[in-house]
This record gives C-alpha cells, structure tokens and sequence, in this order.
C-alpha cells in the first residue's frame, strides 16, 4: 500500500504517519493526530455494538479482551459485568460478532486484512482464535507501529506485516472502512475475488464487487449510507 493509494491526504497524512513512526504504545490512543484516523467511536456507537455483540454472540465476553490495555485510550462504564471499555474496542468485537456469526469459527484460516490501523482488530480476533495466518497489509509506517502493538498478542506467531498485496489466496479477506478510501483499489479488489469469505465495510461507494455477495446496513449508530459487503 502506497502514500498515492489513500484518500488521506496533506498535513492529516504526514502527522499520521509521524506518529506512527514515534508512537508511544503506553499513551498512543490518545495522540490526535492518530485518533483523525482511529480510536474515535463514539460512547453511542460503543452501545450499540455492545447490544450488537450481546444479542448475537454473548459467549464472547467469557474470553479476555486485550485490546484496552495498552495505548492509554479512554474507557467508559456499560451496562455489563467488568463493563469499562473503550468505544474501539466494542466496535472491534462487533465486527468479530458479525465475522462468527457469518462464517463460525476462524480457527485455523488464513486471513487478510487490508488497513490494519495500530491491530485492533487483529488482537481482537487472536484472543478468541487461533489462526493460521493473520496479514495485515497497509503502510509501511503503520506496518511499523502494528508491529509493536502486536508484539505479545495471543498467536502472534501467526501474524504477517506487509505493505504490499500478496499473490496468496486467503480463507478471509476483512477490510474495515479501509478498502471504501482507496480510490484506485483494482488490485486489492483482485485479492478479495481470491478470497474465499469477505467482510468489508464501506462508508463510500467505491468498492465494486463483481462476484455473488451480499449486502447489509452498518450499524445504527454509523452513517446511514455506510454498509457491509460479505460473501
């Protein structure tokens, strides 16, 4: 992935990718110029995939979520037992809800993500699952600070950094508001087709599938022009 490939332009751009560069993983969650990009979901939005993940899957909560214990990110009290959380990470498991829901268990499949931000996402799912290949691809700056983020996540030996598209077919391709900002995506197109299961939400509409999938709303709390594409 490449600086050109992103509709993330100028100053916003150049910050993020400093800050990634020279991010303090005890307080990161909290530097703005990484919070334009990630960590901003909003107390509402936390609800309602927190009403998401307890109506679908509520067995998850047995597992221990490590996401919020590094990065410093604000968290905030809801309505279950040990309930502090931080919004991002209520998003996080949401989408993991959505991912068990659709597709069952993820133990054993090869999985593509493409823009990873810090790896939430990531070590959300390695604390429930076991994998056998877990690849983010995105910038070479933020490959960097993922690296360090997931660092000592549950099965990281099964985790892959890259910044370019891989020639592999994958079980898995998951792309989360990340594949709808690339405006030129004809080639991370071509490795979902190779995918054998996806999962991309979209807050614009430019990711253009030419193969059967389906269609769904995001959830309530986001734009309702956002959407989720699966198959």
């Amino acid at each position: 992935m490449t600086n050109t490939n992103w509709m993330v332009k100028g100053d916003t751009l150049r910050d993020y990718l400093e800050a990634c560069k020279t991010a303090d993983i005890k307080n990161f969650k909290r530097d703005p110029r990484l919070t334009k990009i990630f960590e901003h979901a909003s107390i509402e939005q936390g609800s309602a995939y927190l009403s998401l993940i307890l109506k679908q899957t509520p067995e998850l909560f047995k597992y221990n979520f490590t996401n919020d214990l590094y990065g410093n990110p604000y968290l905030y009290e809801y309505i279950l037992e040990g309930g502090y959380f931080s919004p991002s990470t209520l998003q996080y498991i949401g989408v993991l809800s959505n991912l068990v829901t659709k597709f069952g268990s993820l133990d054993g499949m090869r999985i593509v993500e493409i823009g990873g931000g810090y790896g939430g996402q990531c070590r959300t799912v390695l604390d429930v699952f076991k994998p056998n290949e877990y690849r983010i691809i995105d910038l070479y700056e933020v490959t960097r600070l993922q690296a360090a983020y997931l660092s000592d996540a549950n099965n990281s030996d099964c985790i892959r950094l890259d910044y370019k598209i891989p020639d592999n077919n994958y079980g898995l391709f998951i792309s989360n508001y990340a594949l709808s900002e690339i405006p030129n995506n004809e080639a991370y197109i071509d490795l979902a087709r190779r995918c054998t299961h996806g999962y991309i939400t979209c807050n614009t509409d430019m990711v253009k599938l030419d193969w059967p999938h389906e269609k769904q709303p995001d959830i309530i709390t986001e734009r309702e022009t956002n959407y989720i594409l699966t198959w």
